[in-house]
């Protein structure tokens, strides 16, 4: 796997982000800054403003979203499905994809294409595809023909969320042309894919591929599919993820954020959700009455996936809500309920691991989480290997596409820890090995030969669940799609300090700032009520 060091850019990507006003692009001609930016660092600063808008620390989309799918669980009312648009976790994302993210590929896109550089501009409409359909999944409608015409049309329409699927696809299109044009020209300051156009191209069908699986219900994609399906050009291999990789350095701090947040001294600011726990440790303390569907299979990616800072029959600081074992943490549902939620555990509570963050592999010995452990350098995974076999795997298992559902679903998890080794080997860390895999591997398929196709599909699902953990975004749109994986629900779990009292968001709502200056804006979204196109 390449690795493209970011560090270096962090100073003058800040010097050179975007600063106008939201879904403005605007020119200063006495202060050209970023307009006059080489493409080079455009497009590495594109790449890092995107990938901390949808990372997993605060103020990146996947903190609420893996907050939603029961992944990690903190105080406060998004324990309840409480989240606003006044809320730092809708505007800060919000504001740095449109201001940052879409306003400077559009600046890339049309310097490059008014010199021919169709490399440049190839990539630049495949990271804004992306960036649209997330924040399509998301949030629904939102600003695209009107968006960035600064004071031509300072308040843009929202427009329909599943015309936009509809132009993204089309950009897709016209990105791969550029590409695989004869004379693209180099590409440089690519933190993802270094340059090379191909593995570009690979994303781009990736892309449009897992786009059609998430409309399946509401469109006719059979056709499509297989036109994809023939021509056979996805990302195939680890090596070719679509990830950006974070370093290991300090001053100025190129790790992963969720590491910089979750391993500063005493910080330690999320829990790793019980759920999550319960259901990779093969238990059923509280679920609903479908109960586990891994009761009783003990996952070996569990030390990989979070560190626990208590040594084995270490008591904790505090009187806990939830420890079993080494294992600290609260419930969702909570929220001024619990009689222990007082009570500090900052330095005993189990914490993002080496996995997800870049943190600790959690070898059993416990220890303090602090910059000493630890290393900071685990990519945001954004597409990925095993996401494409998952998708396969639920397109064979809708039969969608002629294929043998079991053999993708056994080639999605061995892609799934391989990618957990992958992380491991570059941290120095101990790797599961081949035995171990192919053990828990056997397990899951023995349930999933004995299942129907809709006890099926929950597996699949499920068990994509565990490996995007860390990317919160896709899991939150792949529970509204299908259902799976079931998740927590405070309300029939049968504990007495867990009451759910709102209903499951089914988008996010709009950042208020914006909808409240623009005058052609819809309504705020009810985010119980108001669904996403695909979501039938």
């Amino acid at each position: 796997m390449k690795r493209y060091k970011l560090y270096f850019l962090l100073i003058i990507i800040t010097a050179l982000n975007g600063c106008g006003d939201f879904l403005d692009i605007n020119e200063d001609p006495n202060n050209p800054g970023i307009d006059n930016a080489p493409a080079s660092l455009l497009l590495s600063g594109v790449q890092v403003d995107m990938s901390e808008s949808l990372g997993m620390q605060v103020g990146g989309l996947g903190q609420i979203t893996s907050l939603y799918m029961h992944q990690i669980v903190r105080r406060g009312s998004l324990n309840d499905y409480g989240v606003s648009g006044n809320d730092g976790g809708i505007t800060n994302p919000w504001d740095n994809l449109f201001a940052n993210v879409l306003t400077d590929v559009d600046i890339l896109i049309n310097d490059a294409e008014a010199s021919g550089q169709l490399g440049y501009s190839g990539v630049g409409k495949l990271i804004k595809a992306y960036t649209y359909s997330i924040m399509v999944d998301v949030w629904g409608d939102v600003p695209y023909t009107e968006r960035g015409l600064g004071q031509e049309n300072p308040a843009p329409v929202f427009d329909d969320g599943e015309d936009i699927y509809a132009e993204v696809h089309l950009l897709i299109d016209e990105a791969i042309a550029d590409l695989s044009s004869d004379t693209p020209g180099e590409v440089e300051g690519d933190l993802i894919y270094g340059g090379e156009l191909d593995e570009w191209i690979r994303f781009g069908n990736t892309l449009k591929l897992k786009m059609y699986n998430q409309v399946r219900l509401v469109q006719n994609v059979s056709t499509d599919v297989q036109e994809l399906m023939d021509a056979d050009m996805f990302i195939d291999d680890i090596e070719f993820d679509f990830e950006l990789n974070y370093g290991t350095s300090q001053s100025p701090d190129d790790r992963n954020p969720g590491y910089s947040q979750e391993y500063a001294e005493g910080a330690a600011f999320y829990s790793v959700s019980p759920y999550l726990f319960e259901i990779m440790t093969g238990r059923q303390t509280f679920f609903p009455q479908e109960g586990n569907p891994l009761n009783g299979i003990s996952d070996p990616r569990a030390p990989y996936y979070w560190y626990n800072q208590l040594s084995p029959g270490e008591d904790a600081e505090n009187p806990t809500s939830y420890k079993v074992g080494e294992f600290v943490s609260i419930y969702a549902f909570s929220f001024n309920i619990d009689p222990n939620e007082g009570f500090d555990q900052s330095s005993s509570k189990s914490i993002l691991g080496l996995y997800p963050v870049g943190g600790a592999y959690d070898a059993g010995e416990g220890g303090t989480a602090s910059f000493s452990v630890g290393r900071g350098d685990a990519p945001l995974r954004m597409l990925t290997y095993y996401d494409v076999l998952f998708i396969m795997t639920e397109l064979a298992n809708a039969e969608v596409i002629a294929a043998d559902e079991r053999v993708l679903f056994e080639q999605a998890m061995i892609a799934a820890f391989n990618k957990v080794n992958e992380v491991a080997s570059a941290a120095s860390a101990p790797t599961i090995s081949d035995a171990d895999r192919n053990d828990y591997i056997d397990e899951v398929l023995a349930i999933f030969d004995g299942a129907n196709q809709d006890d099926r599909l929950r597996l699949i699902m499920t068990e994509k669940w565990i490996a995007s953990f860390g990317f919160g975004v896709d899991s939150y749109t792949d529970y509204r799609r299908t259902g799976y994986p079931l998740l927590h629900d405070g309300n029939t779990d049968n504990l007495n300090v867990t009451v759910r009292t709102r209903d499951y968001p089914v988008s996010l709502p709009y950042n208020i700032n914006d909808i409240s200056l623009n005058p052609n804006a819809p309504p705020q979204r009810r985010t119980a009520l108001d669904k996403v196109f695909w979501d039938n």
